[in-house]
């Protein structure tokens, strides 16, 4: 009897990693897949490139030099800084590299910011606009690129988001590996499936006609993520390129790096409370957006996948040793190519030896972000 419950959990254990496995080496097959080859004429768009700050005094001035250094026709576009609530010299320091500021004051967030600013642009003649973190620098054809996927039908784009110290730290050289697969590899497969490849806070664009059908009301700790969702509701896809990319600083410190993952956590787990019901519901009449968006926030982290596997070998005969042995390959070759395309692979195996330490440390912030109820404002995470 004892043997026969065993087996069962085992298998159950199973399946519960297969489903999100299986995802990753689907996508992973079609972010390796040749893109179509594609005519070279593009519409010459205008863009503003809105970079909302609150208390970005250190990093302020090199994002603007960045973006104001683009590849681009000067008169088709602008830098606009929106200092939000700010204390510090943020604002004066954006004027003097260049930058349109707006200075606003009230109920602070990153989404109530975006909100404020767009206001105001969308009385101007842009035709997209193009959100970067104020402590991120652009590659020098990041519009160009935009402008090349825009005047081939894209409504919203999502840039490669990467990271500028992968070598600071033990910690910044894990992050650097997951974005390589959360915030490249992932994303690409996802597009060239022709599904949304969701935006990631930083790097993303907007076209005007997206932007007034789908206004940016999204004002939680993650509003990019229940934006995202908002115009899946609308018909709206977002599409992935790794031609151009914004680079943002990572925090170092334990306690930065803690805050930091608690606020992304608890802001997915509201995420799921608020949209995952809807979302099912509309799935089950047959919307594949409303789909496309349940997938993209019931995918759990791929740490979290290594405890079913684990779960899987101890309670599972050699049968399902052997599935969990092939689905833990799986994974490895999706962070290899994901270290080969866009990260490190000799940060790769250097980080190999920080892994367990590292999956406890994920699971310790995951639970507490579940259990911890409380308001977590826009806070600007701590630089060193």
């Amino acid at each position: 009897m004892l043997e026969t419950v065993s087996l069962i959990m085992g298998w159950i254990f199973l399946l519960i990693a297969a489903i999100p496995v299986l995802y990753f080496g689907l996508v992973t097959v079609a972010a390796c897949w040749p893109e179509k080859a594609r005519s070279a004429e593009t519409k010459k768009l205008k863009f503003a490139v809105v970079i909302p700050a609150h208390n970005e005094s250190l990093l302020i001035s090199e994002t603007v030099r960045a973006a104001l250094s683009q590849n681009y026709d000067d008169d088709n576009y602008k830098v606009v800084v929106i200092a939000d609530n700010c204390t510090d010299d943020t604002a004066d320091k954006a004027r003097t590299e260049g930058a349109h500021v707006i200075e606003r004051t009230g109920p602070p967030g990153k989404g109530q910011a975006l909100f404020h600013a767009f206001t105001g642009l969308l009385e101007e003649q842009w035709d997209a606009f193009l959100i970067v973190d104020a402590d991120s620098l652009m590659h020098v054809d990041a519009l160009k690129v935009l402008d090349q996927e825009m005047s081939h039908g894209a409504k919203v784009v999502q840039l490669r988001y990467a990271i500028r110290n992968p070598e600071d730290s033990i910690r910044t050289r894990a992050l650097e590996l997951g974005m390589a697969s959360f915030n490249a590899l992932r994303p690409k497969g996802r597009s060239a499936l022709g599904m949304s490849s969701g935006i990631f806070g930083n790097g993303f664009c907007i076209s005007r006609e997206a932007l007034e059908n789908v206004p940016y009301l999204a004002h939680s700790i993650v509003e990019d993520i229940e934006y995202h969702i908002h115009l899946l509701l609308k018909g709206y896809r977002t599409v992935f390129t790794d031609k151009a990319c914004v680079y943002a600083e990572m925090p170092t410190s334990v306690e930065a790096s803690k805050t930091q993952r608690i606020r992304w956590e608890r802001g997915r787990w509201i995420t799921i409370k608020s949209y995952a019901g809807q979302l099912f519901r509309n799935s089950l009449k047959g919307d594949r957006f409303s789909l496309d968006a349940l997938s993209d926030v019931l995918t759990p982290p791929a740490t979290l996948i290594i405890y079913p596997l684990l779960a899987a070998a101890l309670f599972g005969d050699t049968t399902i040793r052997v599935l969990a042995f092939l689905l833990f390959v799986i994974i490895g070759l999706h962070y290899l190519i994901a270290s080969i395309r866009y990260g490190s692979v000799k940060g790769l195996f250097r980080i190999s030896l920080f892994v367990p330490w590292y999956l406890v440390w994920k699971t310790w912030v995951f639970v507490v972000s579940m259990i911890k109820d409380r308001n977590i404002g826009w806070n600007r995470t701590e630089r060193d």
